[in-house]
C-alpha cells in the first residue's frame, strides 16, 4: 500500500499584513469589560481600572459578566458594549 507525504510548506510566500491604524485617544473614553465568570476576574478588573483611573481619566467602566467561562455573551450583552464603550478589554482570572 502506498503512502502519501504532505509538504507542510506554503506554496506562495505570504504577503505581509500592516499593523492597523491606531484608534482615537483612550483618555475620557468609556471601558467596557467582560468578566469571564472565572476566579478571580472580578479582581483582575478592580485592579487594572486602578490603574486605567491612574492613566487616561475613563469616562466611565461598564462590566458585563458572562454567565460561565464556557458560554458566549448574550447579544444583548454585545449589544451594550458596542453602543456604550470605545473598546472593551476581555479579561480572565485564575
Amino acid at each position: 500500500m502506498p503512502i502519501t507525504v504532505h509538504k507542510p510548506t506554503l506554496t506562495k510566500p505570504r504577503q505581509p499584513i500592516s499593523i492597523a491604524p491606531r484608534g482615537r485617544s483612550l483618555t475620557g473614553q468609556v471601558w467596557g469589560f467582560v468578566d469571564t465568570s472565572k476566579v478571580n476576574a472580578d479582581l483582575f478588573i478592580d485592579e487594572i481600572q486602578t490603574q486605567i483611573r491612574q492613566r487616561f481619566r475613563p469616562k466611565d467602566f461598564i462590566v458585563v459578566r458572562k454567565e460561565s467561562p464556557g458560554v458566549p455573551l448574550s447579544d444583548d450583552q454585545i449589544r451594550q458594549l458596542c453602543e456604550q464603550c470605545g473598546f472593551v478589554i476581555f479579561c480572565f482570572g485564575d
